[in-house]
């Protein structure tokens, strides 16, 4: 076996990687207020993992899409959760963006020389909330199809551009079957390649300039492993609790909702939707 894994460090150095991920200098130890960024991370992989296993059974047409979150909601072998843990993280994501924006303000990682990873950490915040507004229409339902409606409403107010970029967003006229391919593609495209990018980017930066301590520092520094992982990892545990419970929580208190989701009524663009609006975190933003 040593000799398979000195193979493979001679051909891949993968040693020197893990070292340098888990071996970070962390000034003043272990804390709690670190874990923010992690949760993010692994909220962020948790998205792309569930995202990748609904587009498989995902039919992105204003003439099957509904049909097919049914399916995945309704027919599919755990599809119902699968649903809902990608539903409700995209919710938990939104909390914690905001707890570890407070943190980086709180402990000044904004200032220089950070300043540009911030701005990096502030284009990931709006990409979030972008990923999340063009997977609300994704089901093309009466709740999806009229709260987009409201959002892109809203960016037709802007002066002189407003309404070029609302029909360029809708990809015409009028809602239709053009507005759903350009949100699918934007939702399962465009923009998770953006996240990426900037992700890289800002985990790159913030390693290079390190963590911002508050003084007095209460303990010796330390290393990323093994005190802060297990922060990291315990935390990251909660956060899918919380999702899971979310998930559950119609089976848990006999509601009688449906497990995972809301689906509701396929999208009738004849019929208003008396809750037209978008998601609670749009509004706590505005």
């Amino acid at each position: 076996m040593d000799r398979l894994l000195n193979w493979l460090d001679r051909r891949t150095g993968y040693r020197r990687i893990i070292e340098y991920a888990l071996y970070e200098n962390i000034p003043g130890g272990a804390r709690w207020r670190y874990i923010w960024g992690s949760t993010l991370v692994f909220c962020l992989s948790v998205q792309f993992i569930t995202g990748l296993f609904l587009w498989m059974s995902y039919s992105p047409s204003s003439q099957t899409a509904w049909e097919s979150v049914y399916y995945i909601q309704n027919e599919m072998t755990c599809g119902w959760l699968l649903r809902g843990i990608h539903h409700f993280t995209a919710s938990v994501m939104n909390v914690l963006l905001v707890l570890h924006l407070m943190q980086v303000v709180i402990d000044g990682a904004y200032k220089a020389p950070r300043e540009i990873n911030f701005w990096f950490g502030l284009g990931l915040l709006l990409l979030v909330l972008a990923l999340s507004l063009t997977g609300y229409l994704l089901p093309w339902d009466q709740k999806g199809y009229w709260a987009t409606k409201v959002a892109t409403n809203i960016m037709a107010i802007a002066p002189v551009v407003g309404p070029a970029l609302q029909r360029l967003v809708i990809g015409g006229a009028d809602y239709g079957h053009h507005t759903l391919t350009r949100f699918f593609a934007l939702h399962a495209g465009v923009l998770p390649a953006c996240v990426v990018a900037l992700l890289v980017w800002h985990i790159f930066l913030f390693r290079r300039h390190g963590i911002t301590a508050k003084d007095p520092k209460r303990k010796p520094d330390e290393y990323f492993w093994p005190d802060q992982v297990l922060n990291d990892a315990v935390a990251c545990l909660a956060v899918l609790a919380a999702v899971l419970f979310l998930v559950l929580r119609p089976w848990l208190f006999h509601t009688g909702e449906d497990l995972g989701a809301e689906l509701a009524a396929p999208a009738d663009p004849s019929e208003t939707y008396s809750a037209a609006r978008p998601e609670w975190y749009f509004l706590c933003w505005a």
